[in-house]
């Protein structure tokens, strides 16, 4: 091979080389990105089912006036039951759907 075909070649070579580690460094950074995301939902979820529980633990007290030594005595079987209980009732079924309803419809940009 002349020359200029070896150093073609040590040059295509080289940038395959400098081309896979780029690559390399891109997939590197897009699992960094995605768990970050997965990061973020996570915590998001972690938030949301805090303060649905808080507000749970608020109904609770305020509309059914239960202590908070009956509510620190409450463990996740009993929450469950509860929880059960209302979504057994037909009447609570239908008003949940109502206002899950009302919640996502979009609205129009002039409301």
């Amino acid at each position: 091979m002349s020359k200029n075909k070896l150093r073609s070649r040590d040059a295509i070579e080289e940038e395959l080389k400098k081309t896979k580690a780029e690559f390399t460094i891109a997939k590197h950074r897009e699992m960094k990105l995605r768990n970050q995301i997965k990061g973020m939902t996570e915590k998001e979820r972690r938030h949301r089912n805090i303060v649905w529980g808080s507000h749970f633990e608020y109904l609770l007290r305020e509309k059914l006036d239960v202590p908070k030594e009956q509510l620190a005595a409450l463990n996740d079987d009993a929450v469950k039951d509860i929880l059960n209980a209302l979504f057994a009732d037909l009447s609570f079924r239908r008003t949940m759907q109502n206002i899950l309803t009302e919640k996502v419809k979009p609205q129009s940009p002039t409301e």
